[in-house]
């Protein structure tokens, strides 16, 4: 009895109260600056949250007369008998006619102020979008998805033929459809091909692709998902939206300098992908030492090779930067056995100037300087 009355007391004194549920006000607050600077929001169009807390249905926000950059509700929502420490809402910020924010949905748990209070503010920007998390300029990305053997995740069967692919997500240009992916918003989604065009390397290999250019003032999160044969009913596996499950997607991360990246997926197996390089290694002799070649040619327009060396397996990462330090290219960042691996750098989309690459294996660095002469 003398510990239960301790514990109690040692509560008390850390401000944690056993109370009784009650109903609590959920007031919203969205910052919408980097969509407004990006021109991705037009001022004309409707901020508005939507959860769980209203069946995904639209509470529509306004303008706050303090700071025009943020949209705040009218009105309250409550939500009822809430304790200290419950998820009260599930939600994402939307903005028409429909852009969604990405990832998963946000939450928000109740905090012993907001119980003493009896209201709480859900304050967040857009995206979760800052000047520190966002592009400072176009950054192009060329999607690639393997549908060899593709299965349906609405009736488990391979698809009978693959006619077309098209892809959805949270991140503009980018979109999602509406719950179920009805037939009649193909046009929100963006098509990739087969053909050997657009940045489709080899025609007919199962391998479709698409270039997609995400503005500046982007933020690094972008959540996507692929779907076969949209609109076609024979042929879709029973619906639209059938690479995998709702809420599960293929997640990238750009970085405030990117210029150009590229990434590979396979349809079906979901998550967090790391951009892709055409890494290849050599016949050389396995190394005994790290080593970093110089590129060649140098100068060079628009491509250039780079050798390197690792004397054990290790975590190698190969970046490129630019005259004042921006990252501009992630060339290799993944695990590598000893050997020694050529690299290509496509600057097709980089200015003339001088660009450092730099090598990290381990406990090893190295930095180079290399010279994009058009």
């Amino acid at each position: 009895m003398r510990k239960l009355l301790l514990i109690a007391f040692l509560l008390f004194l850390a401000g944690i109260t056993f109370a009784q549920p009650k109903d609590i006000l959920v007031n919203w607050e969205c910052d919408m600056e980097i969509e407004i600077l990006s021109g991705r929001y037009n001022t004309a169009d409707t901020v508005a949250a939507r959860g769980n807390f209203n069946g995904w249905g639209r509470h529509d926000l306004v303008p706050s007369v303090l700071d025009p950059n943020k949209y705040v509700s009218e009105m309250p929502d409550t939500i009822l008998q809430a304790e200290v420490g419950d998820t009260i809402v599930a939600y994402k910020f939307f903005y028409t006619p429909n852009t969604w924010e990405g990832g998963d949905d946000k939450l928000y748990i109740l905090t012993q102020a907001d119980y003493d209070a009896g209201s709480a503010t859900v304050s967040r920007p857009f995206n979760d979008g800052t000047l520190s998390t966002v592009t400072g300029q176009d950054s192009e990305v060329l999607f690639q998805v393997d549908v060899t053997g593709a299965v349906s995740a609405i009736n488990s069967l391979p698809f009978p033929v693959i006619n077309t692919v098209h892809m959805a997500g949270g991140t503009s240009p980018l979109q999602w459809p509406n719950l179920g992916w009805p037939s009649s918003e193909i046009g929100l989604m963006i098509e990739l091909n087969d053909a050997g065009m657009d940045g489709d390397k080899v025609a007919g290999d199962n391998i479709f692709s698409t270039t997609v250019t995400f503005p500046a003032y982007t933020t690094f999160n972008v959540n996507y998902k692929f779907g076969i044969n949209y609109g076609d009913s024979v042929n879709n596996g029973g619906g639209n939206d059938n690479e995998n499950a709702i809420g599960a997607n293929h997640i990238i991360n750009l970085f405030s300098s990117l210029y150009y990246a590229e990434t590979l997926d396979t349809f079906g197996i979901m998550g967090e992908k790391d951009f892709v390089t055409d890494v290849e290694p050599t016949s050389d002799p396995l190394p005994r030492t790290y080593s970093m070649d110089q590129n060649y040619p140098n100068p060079f327009n628009p491509s250039t090779m780079i050798k390197f060396s690792v004397p054990k397996e290790e975590f190698v990462t190969l970046n490129v930067y630019n005259s004042i330090g921006q990252q501009v290219a992630t060339l290799v960042s993944e695990n590598m056995s000893v050997g020694t691996y050529q690299v290509d750098f496509n600057a097709a989309n980089l200015s003339s100037g001088i660009y450092f690459y730099k090598i990290t294996a381990g406990s090893f660095t190295e930095t180079k300087k290399m010279i994009l002469m058009k």
